[in-house]
């Protein structure tokens, strides 16, 4: 198929506008090593490339039926990591930023990607106390 240069670049914009969120988050390979990767979170795909230049994307994870939990912070290599993880039924992925606000950032677009929403975001949770006499 045959696109003119005027629909490529109408494409292109496009593209651009279904980025929800993008940027390096980190990996700790199975050698143990740390490995910073560029990722974009597209509607409820996450791409990630070797470098934010790079045009082909190395892989994708779908994010289709999973949780997006907040994990504790760690010190690895000398830096201080807060890491997030993506809990699919059968395994889990651990992802890390090198700030805090990156960390929130993800956090809270990766959510609204998985359509996550928390009990009390819907209803107003009240305890009441019972007392038997």
């Amino acid at each position: 198929m045959l696109v003119s240069k005027q629909e490529e670049s109408d494409s292109d914009e496009e593209d651009e506008k279904e980025i929800k969120y993008e940027g390096h988050l980190y990996k700790i390979t199975k050698s143990k090593k740390l490995k910073k990767l560029w990722f974009k979170l597209v509607h409820r795909d996450l791409y990630y490339f070797k470098s934010k230049e790079e045009k082909s994307h190395r892989g994708m994870h779908n994010l289709s039926g999973v949780f997006i939990k907040e994990e504790l912070s760690i010190k690895y290599e000398g830096m201080d990591l807060y890491c997030f993880s993506v809990v699919y039924p059968k395994k889990i992925r651990n992802y890390y930023v090198s700030n805090a606000k990156e960390f929130k950032d993800w956090i809270n677009f990766m959510q609204k990607a998985t359509g996550y929403s928390s009990l009390t975001d819907i209803y107003d949770v009240k305890v009441i106390l019972l007392f038997k006499n």
